[in-house]
């Protein structure tokens, strides 16, 4: 009698467990019973014998137990966060919404918050929103999940969003909504949507040279036949690449690789369209375009790392601002520099005016001006970037009490916390965000003051790369999948108590 409970109990493991893979690495859940079973079969048939081969077949891996595993994997992951959440003193949202391939709206919610001694990020929730994806309705989603889930406003800090107007309307938007249950709430614009929006703006000039860009890309890439064509001459050449990228606005870095691809294959595209399209191949024939071509290849270059410098998870307004702040000054820099004529900033541009002899006169004035354009779209997007104001927060052992902006007891605490030699020492081994959640629980004012800057969300980039992993798995042949138990055990830090799950049901073989 042992030994045949015991079977199916190691086989229920066996299947949660199993599960657990498929849903980490984005399958179907068909995949488990068509190949998975079986090749675990055959290896060990191969490799024990026919016995051992034969034990795995009381592992339940049909499409309704994977899909079943993976939902009670799902709660109770979600009942894990939701306890951390409702024991916490402070969390911080980020949320945004875009159509899956069904057509379908979906609303996805992270959470930030401090759990022990450190500050963890997880994805609260992804729910679809029926009819018009307006503030009202996603507002009624977030609220209708706080109120089921006991989660308090009040501990909510910030609240992070991409712009749109059903985020950030005056009067029907999802922040003022937030802000009217409670408005110490305080609401972050995406900084990586600010610096995209920031840099779209150009002169004529250099307008025209990215319109003749786009029209060369789209006519080599309109037809199959003009692709291979094209691919052929790259590889007669030896070009380091053989095909264009498609620019597309909706992506932050299509522009700078797009424009540095056509820079980087410019005498392919010169020889391919002399042959093909002659009004185009004009272009990359005259040396002035080109050396404008050069300058948008360098220019959309350094903004696409800065870019790429401010996604990732874990990253704070703290550094964010950083580098937003140091770019701003880079840029007032090479305006200054190219008064001068120096170009050194700009490397592309530099090794092609000094291969053809040319100086970069005749475009100083544009080049300037574009500058300083995107400076002051900089200044007008981040004019709520302070570098200054949250000195105690990075630095809390040399900054000014008086001129933190705390008072009473949080005050005290941090004149307290500057005094403290020993902490100062740790405090070199740490960032701000790895050093508050130590200090919490003897410096407690203080420090939920502290986190109230570091739990914001700089930017969405957290939902932006989830919505890429649920078009991952939720695909053309899945459609009708609900996505958010698949989606929260694939993303999610925190384990699922699978030992657990197996306690609370009874043991089945397969069928």
């Amino acid at each position: 009698m042992t030994n045949i409970t015991t079977i199916p109990e190691k086989a229920q493991l066996a299947s949660y467990v199993v599960a657990l893979r498929i849903a980490k690495c984005k399958k179907p859940h068909t995949i488990g019973e068509e190949l998975l079973l079986p090749a675990a079969m055959d290896m060990c048939r191969v490799m024990v014998g026919e016995e051992a081969a034969n034990k795995l077949k009381n592992i339940p891996l049909s499409n309704d137990t994977v899909g079943r595993r993976i939902s009670e994997m799902s709660s109770d992951v979600k009942s894990q966060l939701v306890e951390r959440l409702r024991s916490c003193e402070q969390f911080a949202v980020q949320l945004d919404e875009c159509t899956d391939v069904s057509s379908a709206a979906q609303l996805l919610v992270y959470v930030r918050y401090a759990w022990g001694e450190s500050i963890l990020e997880d994805i609260l929730f992804c729910k679809e929103v029926e009819g018009r994806a307006t503030g009202e309705e996603i507002f009624k989603i977030l609220d209708k999940f706080m109120t089921e889930e006991h989660l308090s406003w009040e501990k909510c800090v910030a609240v992070c969003t991409d712009g749109a107007a059903a985020m950030t309307g005056y009067k029907s938007g999802v922040v003022s909504r937030i802000q009217a249950v409670n408005p110490k709430i305080a609401a972050t614009h995406c900084m990586l949507h600010r610096l995209a929006l920031s840099s779209k703006s150009l002169v004529p000039e250099l307008r025209d040279v990215l319109d003749v860009v786009v029209a060369a890309v789209n006519f080599v890439k309109s037809r199959p036949l003009k692709s291979r064509l094209f691919a052929k001459l790259c590889t007669e050449t030896g070009a380091t690449h053989e095909k264009l990228l498609f620019h597309s606005e909706v992506r932050w870095l299509s522009r700078g690789k797009v424009i540095e691809r056509v820079f980087e294959l410019k005498d392919e595209l010169r020889a391919f369209l002399t042959e093909h399209k002659p009004e185009l191949a004009q272009y990359f024939s005259d040396p002035e375009w080109i050396a404008r071509l050069a300058y948008l290849s360098d220019i959309f270059n350094l903004l696409n790392g800065l870019n790429l410098s401010n996604q990732g998870a874990y990253s704070t307004i703290l550094e964010v601002s950083d580098k937003i702040n140091g770019f701003m000054r880079k840029a007032e820099l090479w305006k200054r520099k190219l008064q001068t004529g120096v170009t050194d900033m700009f490397p592309n541009l530099t090794d092609f005016l000094d291969t053809n002899t040319l100086a970069v006169d005749f475009m100083r004035d544009e080049l300037a001006t574009h500058l300083a354009s995107l400076a002051d779209n900089f200044s007008r997007y981040f004019k709520d970037v302070n570098i200054e104001k949250y000195d105690w927060v990075r630095d809390p052992f040399s900054c000014d009490v008086m001129a933190s902006g705390l008072f009473g007891k949080a005050e005290d605490e941090l004149l307290e916390l500057s005094s403290d030699r020993t902490l100062k020492m740790k405090f070199k081994q740490q960032t701000p965000a790895e050093f508050w959640p130590i200090i919490g629980n003897e410096y407690k004012e203080v420090t939920l003051q502290a986190m109230r800057i570091l739990l914001p969300f700089p930017t969405t980039y957290l939902c932006e790369t989830s919505f890429s992993t649920m078009m991952a798995i939720k695909t053309k042949y899945r459609a009708r999948l609900d996505v958010e138990d698949d989606l929260r055990v694939c993303l999610s830090p925190i384990t699922p108590r699978i030992e657990k799950l197996c306690s609370e049901r009874q043991a089945h073989p397969s069928h």
